[in-house]
């Protein structure tokens, strides 16, 4: 897929996250969007920021079974994905970890917001009893615009990307990245 960094390098709560990985205060990321939307490859992106390198490396997809990580102080990058796919246990452990932070946690949790089980509330009723230390922020995705397309549409095809062509991989697409990178592969 076509790297689209630009809006999580201008979003508010990268600067708090950096932050947090260097070990001062503590922040969540609630990523949340449908799919096909770019949250998978945004978790992946952040946990190749320089600053994530001293940080504990904590992967997790919720629903898979898998068992739950170690979690602990110092300073650490919770990416969670597939939220709305946890089970009870997953959940409660999550609000465990959220509701007692600890100095240097970056947690960010994506989610398909249409798939929660209580509208608005990644983690279920009743809602998180966050504590006032825990900055916390919510990044929606969004679709991709006409522009946003045409670009992809330069990038994989150079001089076959006329305008129609990038209106027309709008259209079929709905501007979902990754339905405009499946398009683009079959054109190359």
């Amino acid at each position: 897929m076509v790297d689209d960094m630009t809006a999580v390098q201008r979003s508010p709560w990268l600067a708090p996250l950096r932050l947090a990985l260097g070990g001062s205060g503590s922040v969540l990321v609630l990523v949340e969007g449908p799919a096909g939307l770019g949250k998978s490859r945004a978790l992946h992106r952040l946990s190749g920021l320089p600053e994530a390198a001293g940080a504990r490396p904590v992967v997790w997809r919720c629903g898979t079974a898998q068992e739950r990580p170690e979690t602990g102080g110092g300073p650490a990058l919770l990416l969670v994905d597939d939220v709305h796919r946890a089970a009870p246990e997953e959940t409660e452990w999550l609000r465990g970890v959220l509701e007692r932070p600890w100095e240097g946690l970056a947690a960010v949790l994506a989610y398909r917001p249409e798939e929660l089980g209580t509208r608005g509330l990644p983690l279920g009723a009743p809602a998180v009893s966050y504590p006032p230390a825990l900055a916390v922020f919510r990044h929606r995705l969004r679709v991709w615009s006409v522009d946003r397309v045409r670009r992809a549409a330069s990038e994989a095809l150079g001089e076959r990307a006329t305008p129609e062509v990038a209106a027309r991989l709008h259209a079929c697409s709905g501007g979902v990245p990754q339905v405009v990178a499946d398009l683009l592969g079959t054109l190359r």
